[in-house]
């Protein structure tokens, strides 16, 4: 009996400590708070903003397509359904190029250079690879997308070339940055594929050496292009 009372005074006594230790364990914290989260959720619909960067052009076989430029612009985001993003964009760029006279011997074709202004446009599908949401303040995209570039307030040069319109296809990585002010910054690393397209005139010659400037191969040959751009846009309509 005296074990049994024993045993019955060391329960109560566990009991009575597990109830003033309750309170003290449900104001432990298993996990991160809020506020200190690495992923955040984003709230998105329509976005419109402004870019600006630069546009490193490959060489072609003739070497008269436009020189490497500042490019400026603007875009148009519409999220699609997380992860998706439809983005729009219109730019423009203001180069030259190498003019050569194909009627000239081979050795001294350089005749100066000429302008090469361009404006472009594309749609692209943007797909980002944290959801609708950021990880450490940064969502990261991948984007695939077609569109049109083409030379505006140009001249034919002394050889019969001035940039003309091609198809554009895109692609590339980009990293968007919202600052918490229904503001992003966006950093985008592109590709752009597109044509560029020789006159008749680079097919044959009169000068002596009777060697033409692409006297064969494709008078429409393409090209591969980088651009980088920051944007900076605003979120409508909220």
């Amino acid at each position: 009996m005296k074990t049994f009372r024993m045993v019955a005074g060391f329960t109560t006594l566990m009991s009575a400590a597990t109830m003033l230790a309750a309170p003290a364990s449900a104001q432990q914290v298993v996990g991160r708070l809020p506020t200190e989260s690495v992923i955040h959720d984003l709230n998105d619909g329509q976005r419109f903003g402004v870019f600006a960067g630069w546009l490193a052009t490959g060489r072609d076989p003739a070497g008269v397509r436009a020189h490497s430029a500042p490019l400026f612009g603007v875009r148009y985001d519409l999220i699609m359904g997380a992860p998706a993003y439809l983005s729009l964009r219109m730019f423009g760029m203001k180069s030259d190029h190498d003019v050569v006279d194909p009627n000239a011997p081979a050795a001294n074709r350089a005749a100066g250079t000429a302008t090469a202004n361009q404006i472009g446009g594309d749609a692209s599908l943007q797909i980002s690879l944290t959801g609708e949401r950021t990880w450490h303040g940064v969502q990261p995209l991948v984007n695939i997308g077609i569109g049109v570039i083409a030379g505006v307030a140009n001249h034919f040069d002394a050889g019969k070339y001035a940039p003309g319109a091609s198809v554009v296809y895109s692609y590339g990585l980009s990293a968007r940055m919202p600052t918490g002010k229904n503001g992003d910054f966006r950093l985008d690393l592109g590709w752009l594929i597109y044509q560029v397209r020789y006159p008749e005139t680079f097919r044959v010659t009169t000068a002596s050496d009777n060697a033409a400037i692409r006297a064969t191969g494709s008078l429409t040959p393409l090209t591969t292009n980088r651009a980088i751009t920051f944007s900076y846009t605003w979120g409508l309509f909220r």
